[in-house]
């Protein structure tokens, strides 16, 4: 090969490139947060099982599908050039709920329920529409999501309530549950809030501490971490297999925190402010595994020589919406029909038996039975009485 004048003029450059490069990889101690998600990557984008709007003639997950730039009848009338309206005026209008949502959808998309994918449980719900649009139950209120996070942390009042959770061109299909050996971290749909303006291309729970400085799964928040059983009780959740220690788990501890550690988030569903979450110093961050005067605990929970266990907001609360109040899921800790119309005699003692999933309260002391069918039920369940942030309880 001939080396030209050029060639040799641009070489001291070059070099100086390549040994940069070499010392900011191998620098001892540096953290490199060398991964960022593409839209390739992500469900929406995905060539074979990504957007496909039906009646668009365009490539599976093509941008076209959702920012429609060659109808004429539709480039330039929405934001964003959406081929529809972008903002909910409703909590049974939203732009996402023109293909995850069943009648009448663009491209009908079936989403479980947590409970379901993750702990194994029966689906209530076939779609995230429906799980926001319960018949009774409780979801999460999306022009609430949308009021509160208005002026904070680059969002605006035109910003859709689910790209507070979500980054639709990064989020990954979190279903099955896939570890990333090269990352130590897992397939995740979900980016913080608190990320959104500085970097709203990182997704949470895709990398392990050493690659992103963060404590992105529940492993890295604490080893004390452990995995609630999947039905079957052979298992643990989310993934089914052996894994119990969150290390396949984002942490949505330090996820749902970003908004619900403040007494200022009001709902338009429940008609008052919010309790804040006291994660870090709630009853069910670190729980004793004799109890703690809560009942003696139900295992995997009940190894008393271990000390403490850590749980994940998503071991008890759906993330989009259930049949029962405040979030709480259907199936818990390998126990399925966890909700109105399930185990129990009456309505009212689904929550003896919605505790007793982890809880074994044959033994608590409560001296007068029906209040273990009552409003009383788990001591921290009422609406009267108990019950604060701290407790993670009904008031919530």
């Amino acid at each position: 090969m001939q080396v030209t004048k050029a060639g040799i003029q641009y070489l001291p450059t070059t070099i100086l490139i390549v040994v940069g490069v070499l010392l900011f990889v191998f620098a001892p101690g540096y953290v490199i947060a060398y991964y960022e998600a593409t839209y390739s990557e992500s469900a929406h984008g995905n060539p074979t099982t990504g957007v496909n709007r039906s009646g668009a003639s365009y490539p599976t997950g093509d941008c076209a599908h959702c920012h429609d730039t060659f109808d004429d009848s539709i480039c330039g009338v929405n934001p964003l050039m959406l081929f529809e309206v972008d903002n909910p005026d409703s909590q049974k209008y939203n732009f996402c709920f023109q293909c995850h949502a069943s009648d009448g959808a663009a491209q009908q998309v079936t989403n479980y329920t947590y409970s379901r994918n993750f702990g194994g449980g029966t689906a209530t719900f076939t779609t995230i529409y429906d799980a926001f649009n319960p018949i009774t139950g409780s979801s999460h209120h999306l022009r609430s999501i949308q009021d509160y996070v208005t002026g904070k942390g680059g969002f605006t009042e035109d910003t859709n309530p689910c790209v507070v959770c979500h980054n639709p061109h990064t989020a990954q299909d979190n279903y099955p549950v896939t570890v990333y050996e090269t990352l130590g971290g897992v397939n995740t749909a979900i980016r913080r809030s608190a990320h959104y303006q500085d970097n709203s291309s990182n997704l949470w729970g895709d990398e392990d501490y050493s690659h992103s400085g963060y404590d992105e799964r529940l492993y890295d928040l604490s080893p004390d971490y452990q995995a609630p059983y999947y039905v079957g009780k052979t298992s643990y959740e989310p993934a089914g297999d052996d894994t119990d220690d969150g290390s396949n788990l984002p942490n949505f501890g330090r996820f749902c925190y970003d908004c619900h550690v403040y007494s200022n988030v009001y709902s338009k569903e429940q008609g008052r402010y919010l309790c804040a979450v006291n994660y870090y110093s709630s009853a069910h961050l670190g729980v004793s595994a004799n109890g703690g005067g809560f009942g003696v605990l139900r295992a995997p929970y009940s190894e008393t020589s271990r000390g403490v266990y850590i749980l994940s907001c998503t071991d008890c609360h759906e993330p989009h919406g259930s049949t029962n109040p405040t979030l709480l899921r259907e199936t818990v800790n390998g126990e399925s029909g966890l909700s109105s119309g399930g185990r129990g005699t009456s309505t009212s003692c689904r929550w003896y038996y919605w505790c007793s999933a982890c809880h074994d309260l044959t033994s608590h002391p409560v001296i007068w039975p029906e209040a273990r069918c009552g409003q009383y039920v788990g001591c921290h369940l009422s609406t009267g009485v108990g019950g604060g942030g701290g407790n993670h309880g009904y008031q919530f």
